[in-house]
């Protein structure tokens, strides 16, 4: 069988990439999905937004590139749309709307529609293998641009696709689903608690900055379940090393090291996929993240539930969770939290991203419009080889365009020095200038 891999034109702001360029892990989005399709024994065709898709009398799949699919969901998926194709259909990807589906879908294309009374469309049933409490109580699935047809007849990609999304009928895929919940500062109405996802059966459209954020948080599980399947005997090691068996115990054993990884003695790593020759320094704490290769952790710093993508410095006492960091970063923040950055980008160490908005919902600019995600904890995005400085303060949901570099302004800055300073006189910042504290409450 072949797949269709289907360009959509689409661009992620502010990094002016396909949405297949974008991080994952220590990939990317277009590798990892390539990498599924080829496990599922599928030949790649591209086909360009502008070109014609070639015939096929062959049962193929066919993906728009913002489309992200897990191995397990698409597997699943084309052994429950197989008797739609057998006779001569054409399936769509669907889930029921659980907590997993809804942290991955705000602000992007995935159609969220009630369930069919009967057939494949029809909710998952409450008892089954498969069944889960979140899916038994859904009311509505989200439909993906993930289709498995019959055969295909040469036309446009765009109109291919447009008809797809009209006329496949609907595959609903069960999943198993754990939820971890994050507290969160609000004020007003609401809970403060956001769920954290942990599946192997994930499906995104990947259409702006937040969607990779997001999928690198969600991701986490998915890809420490895909380790361990493919690692069956370190994993059994790893869950004997963990004896007396605790949870703290357990996360503590469940470190993946690369070649060459090496951790000083009073550093803490837990849960943590490491890639070769990382350094974590003394004192410095990894907690459930995924580290490419080549990263330097420095001494005291914090990366928690992020991924680093490879290279990225954290530099000693910086602070970094639930962030994300392509290739090559630099990190210094005291605090960075639910935040993007691009990648050769860096930020000062008093670089502020304000990551709440204690009332409401941050909004972000999309194809031209704000458009609301749903959250009120979210940081920015700083794009490839961006730099913001010091006493930078960003108002949640920002973006900033790649090769920026973002100042303090000159005013806060003290220019002028007196040679003579005053012994125990307060002094202030004055248009540039040090003077006594006095004189500025005398001439107001």
């Amino acid at each position: 069988m072949r797949a269709l891999l289907i360009a959509t034109g689409r661009r992620i702001s502010p990094f002016d990439e396909a949405p297949g360029a974008a991080l994952y892990g220590r990939s990317t989005v277009g590798a990892a999905v390539r990498e599924a399709l080829t496990r599922r024994g599928l030949t790649i065709v591209e086909v360009a937004a502008d070109g014609d898709v070639p015939a096929s009398a062959e049962p193929t799949v066919v993906l728009a590139d913002h489309t992200f699919v897990t191995e397990k969901c698409l597997g699943d998926f084309l052994e429950r749309a197989f008797d739609v194709v057998a006779t001569g259909g054409e399936a769509r990807l669907a889930l029921a709307r659980t907590p997993s589906v809804d942290f991955l879908r705000p602000v992007s294309s995935a159609t969220i529609e009630p369930f069919d009374d009967d057939g494949l469309g029809a909710a998952v049933p409450a008892r089954g293998r498969f069944a889960t409490r979140h899916e038994s109580a859904a009311r509505e699935r989200v439909a993906y641009d993930c289709f498995f047809v019959a055969r295909v007849e040469a036309q446009p990609a765009a109109a291919l696709l447009a008809r797809l999304r009209q006329e496949a009928r609907r595959v609903v895929v069960p999943k198993k689903e754990l939820g971890i919940p994050l507290r969160l500062p609000t004020l007003g109405e609401g809970n403060g608690t956001l769920l954290i996802p942990v599946t192997s059966t994930l499906a995104a459209h990947v259409e702006h900055w937040v969607h990779v954020l997001w999928l690198n948080q969600a991701g986490f599980g998915a890809q420490w379940m895909d380790l361990l399947r493919a690692h069956k005997a370190w994993a059994f090691a790893r869950a004997l090393a963990g004896a007396p068996w605790s949870f703290a115990a357990l996360t503590k054993s469940l470190v993946r090291r690369g070649r060459g990884a090496r951790i000083h003695p009073t550093a803490h790593v837990e849960a943590s996929i490491l890639g070769d020759d990382v350094v974590i320094g003394a004192g410095a704490s990894v907690r459930n993240s995924i580290v490419g290769d080549g990263v330097v952790v420095g001494d005291h710093a914090t990366v928690l539930s992020s991924t680093l993508g490879a290279r990225v410095g954290v530099t000693p006492r910086s602070f970094v969770v639930w962030s994300a960091a392509y290739e090559d970063a630099v990190l210094s923040n005291y605090k960075l939290q639910v935040s993007l950055i691009g990648r050769g980008a860096s930020l000062s160490t008093w670089a502020g991203f304000i990551d709440a908005k204690l009332q409401g919902s941050v909004d972000v600019r999309h194809d031209g419009a704000l458009v609301s995600t749903e959250r009120s904890f979210l940081g920015s995005c700083l794009g490839h080889g961006g730099h913001v400085g010091a006493k930078v303060l960003l108002l949640p949901g920002r973006e900033i365009p790649g090769g920026a570099f973002v100042a303090m302004r000159p005013d806060e800055l003290i220019v002028d020095v007196p040679r003579e300073l005053p012994a125990g006189v307060p002094l202030v910042r004055d248009r540039g200038r040090l003077v006594p504290l006095a004189s500025l409450r005398a001439s107001s």
